[in-house]
């Protein structure tokens, strides 16, 4: 048993998960995997389980919102792991036409275009710039290079 390795683990620029190059289906394994998934000073990704971590390679940002919904008044973002999370406070980041958010480290969670799209039934312009503004909320829109 000492001698089995680590499944090679990738999450594609749409958040799904592969190991060994095959698509992981099984919600309960990729929402555990999404849950321990941490990043080092090196902007690296590892999943840590149990004292060790193996690494896991991203092709964009690790997560993936699937959808948006508004519960008790607040937005709250589904994550396609199967969490979900209050819209975090913060800017929304435009890199090459793609929204992001910022859910634990920097511009980590991407977000679909249809949760975008709903997004944007809220936007406000002032001052020459855009903000996504829910009721005491904002978050300004910001376009970055």
């Amino acid at each position: 048993m000492d001698n089995l390795r680590a499944p090679e683990l990738f999450i594609d620029k749409d958040g799904l998960w592969y190991a060994d190059g095959l698509l992981m289906i099984n919600k309960e394994i990729i929402k555990l995997f999404a849950s321990h998934l941490t990043k080092d000073g090196h902007d690296k990704y590892h999943l840590d389980w149990q004292n060790y971590l193996y690494p896991v390679e991203v092709e964009d940002a690790p997560f993936f919102v699937q959808s948006l919904t508004v519960q008790v008044g607040q937005l709250m973002i589904q994550l396609y792991d199967g969490r979900e999370f209050p819209l975090t406070p913060g800017n929304i980041i435009i890199k090459n036409n793609i929204p992001y958010i910022s859910l634990f480290w920097q511009c980590d969670t991407k977000l679909s275009r249809p949760s975008y799209a709903e997004l944007c039934k809220n936007v406000i312009e002032r001052d020459g710039q855009y903000f996504i503004k829910y009721g005491d909320n904002e978050w300004l829109v910001e376009e970055m290079a």
